[in-house]
């Protein structure tokens, strides 16, 4: 622990190899407050590492107020930590975490209304960067915001990754994990920091996807069965599958029991081999993290 991170996951493979790291992938999911990434032996085709990284607050001095540390002092922090980060990387992929986000189909897109797109629902901060993601299995585009800030902090330690929505990479890692193995209706929930994500999928096409903030288990479930009762489906033959940090929903899986009678948890990509560490962590935490290499954003 330092005092601008604590580490909520630190795994790494003994074979790791810091000197080997251009025959590595690296892959980073950020937000305000923490990091996730994991390390891919292209050579061996196995993730051989995972870490989460949560942001501290400063505790008060005498004078003054609580402070968080920018987020360029958090990964500048993380770096010092973990001085390979700053190694050269065969590939290098990096998804924002954040809200502010909108599907628009191929058909109606144009990359100079990507601002308009986001005022139907969002308004943008002066200092935000406005950019998007090409969908490939859905023939559509992802408009989103980074802060400036944040943006800058992440080119300045990978100046040769790119930058994309976590929503994007959620849902192209759904499609992969689940396209050739379900043929019904399936929901897919997955939480992260104070907010979940709902999409619908049938193993063919996306019925569905948005984003909501909650504060407690019972607004994940007001929010699912909203969604549900909207669609027609009935939570008692849908089945549901659980995705990302579960555990910060204390007691969620207990209250969905009483709701949804089929309820499965998200399992990793078999296309790729894991280190024994990695059993330590649940396989639908950090679930599109893992996909992150499949992806084609």
């Amino acid at each position: 622990m330092t005092d601008k991170y604590t580490f909520a996951i630190n795994l790494m493979d003994e074979s790791f190899n810091p000197y080997d790291t251009r025959n590595y992938g690296l892959a980073i999911i950020m937000s305000e407050t923490s990091i996730g990434f994991c390390t891919l032996d292209f050579k061996r085709n196995k993730f051989l590492g995972l870490h989460r990284c949560v942001r501290n607050e400063v505790p008060p001095q005498e004078g003054r107020e609580s402070q968080i540390p920018s987020f360029r002092e958090f990964l500048d922090g993380v770096c010092t930590t973990i001085p390979w980060l700053k190694n050269s990387f065969k590939q290098v992929k990096i998804a924002y975490h954040g809200k502010n986000s909108t599907l628009v189909p191929a058909l109606l897109f144009d990359p100079e209304a990507r601002e308009q797109y986001l005022k139907f629902n969002f308004t943008p901060n002066q200092d935000d960067l406005i950019l998007s993601d090409h969908l490939m299995p859905l023939d559509a585009y992802q408009v989103f915001t980074v802060p400036e800030r944040m943006m800058e902090a992440a080119k300045h330690i990978f100046p040769k990754s790119k930058i994309v929505h976590f929503s994007s990479l959620l849902i192209e890692s759904v499609w992969i994990s689940y396209k050739n193995r379900i043929n019904s209706p399936h929901v897919f929930l997955h939480l992260r920091e104070q907010l979940v994500d709902i999409m619908i999928f049938d193993g063919r096409q996306m019925n569905y996807f948005n984003t909501f903030t909650f504060q407690s288990p019972e607004d994940v479930v007001y929010y699912l069965i909203f969604v549900m009762e909207q669609l027609n489906f009935n939570p008692e033959m849908i089945p549901l599958v659980l995705l990302g940090d579960v555990a910060t929903g204390e007691g969620l899986s207990e209250l969905l029991l009483r709701y949804v009678r089929h309820i499965e948890t998200g399992r990793r990509n078999e296309s790729y081999r894991y280190s024994y560490i990695l059993n330590q962590v649940p396989s639908h935490t950090l679930f599109p993290l893992l996909n992150f290499f499949s992806c084609g954003l």
